[in-house]
């Protein structure tokens, strides 16, 4: 996921055992998502942000043995531990999605999963303005080829805290990259526009829900706990006092009072899939 970009604090995404932890933790639902996908068998794609290459080998299952799929990051770090553990028929190179080197009508499919996320490039962003790389992303692919971008669109991870939740959900770090005076058609949920404009054709969109139950496995666990210092850790000046301490009390793993000691815990997250064919 070019950029670290991944979830709103990069430095956390950019270390790779908590990427990888966190790959580990969606695989489930990114395998649903892929698997909807209906990615012709032999064709040639491009996962565009493909961060450590951990989704990229279930891209390149799915179009079987005689298909191609070239990974392409910008993160050196990422892209070397990828090569060590690629496969055949995956390539992986260091690139930036603003200027991808590939000729006109080279891919059958692109997928860009959590990377084309607008905002200010000091977050970490590829660009504020989007359109110009999913056209460049139109450019590149094949007539009839298809854009597939996804993104990490929501998620309830305190259950019987709802107040606390919408409340940590409006801050600064919750809503990152989008941030104050952004245009409203470069959030992500208005990503149907994006393609549209860059001249896709029968757009759609659909949201793919992952559901968190008891027992939490250890990955589960590690990964929530992620999830709860990249989304909310960095609010304590957003919040009233006692906001904070509730927080504090739920969420930081060292708490006798922790969230997942609810023997009932219960939780969810989504993914947003955005397709256009060109």
């Amino acid at each position: 996921m070019e950029n670290n970009i991944d979830y709103p604090n990069q430095n956390i995404t950019s270390n790779i055992p908590n990427y990888i932890c966190l790959s580990e933790f969606r695989k489930p639902l990114f395998i649903k998502i892929i698997n909807s996908l209906g990615l012709t068998k032999g064709s040639k794609g491009l996962d565009a942000g493909c961060g450590i290459g951990f989704y990229t080998k279930f891209l390149a299952e799915s179009i079987g043995e005689e298909g191609v799929v070239i990974g392409v990051d910008l993160s050196e770090d990422f892209i070397s531990y990828a090569n060590k553990n690629k496969r055949p028929r995956v390539q992986f190179e260091i690139g930036n999605i603003n200027s991808l080197r590939y000729e006109d009508n080279f891919f059958d499919w692109i997928w860009s999963a959590d990377t084309v996320w607008p905002g200010p490039k000091d977050l970490g962003c590829p660009n504020e303005d989007p359109i110009p790389i999913i056209k460049d992303f139109y450019r590149i692919l094949k007539p009839g080829g298809k854009l597939f971008l996804l993104f990490w669109s929501s998620q309830k991870f305190l259950p019987g805290y709802p107040l606390l939740e919408a409340r940590l959900n409006t801050t600064t770090s919750a809503i990152a990259p989008f941030v104050d005076g952004m245009n409203p058609k470069y959030h992500i949920l208005n990503a149907k526009y994006w393609l549209e404009k860059s001249g896709f054709k029968d757009v759609t969109a659909k949201t793919f829900l992952e559901d968190i139950n008891m027992p939490l496995d250890e990955n589960t666990r590690k990964s929530l706990n992620i999830f709860f210092q990249m989304l909310w850790n960095q609010s304590q000046y957003e919040l009233l006092e006692n906001e904070w301490k509730e927080f504090k009390r739920l969420c930081n793993p060292n708490s006798n009072e922790h969230i997942f000691n609810n023997q009932h815990y219960y939780g969810f997250y989504s993914y947003t899939l955005f397709q256009g064919i060109k």
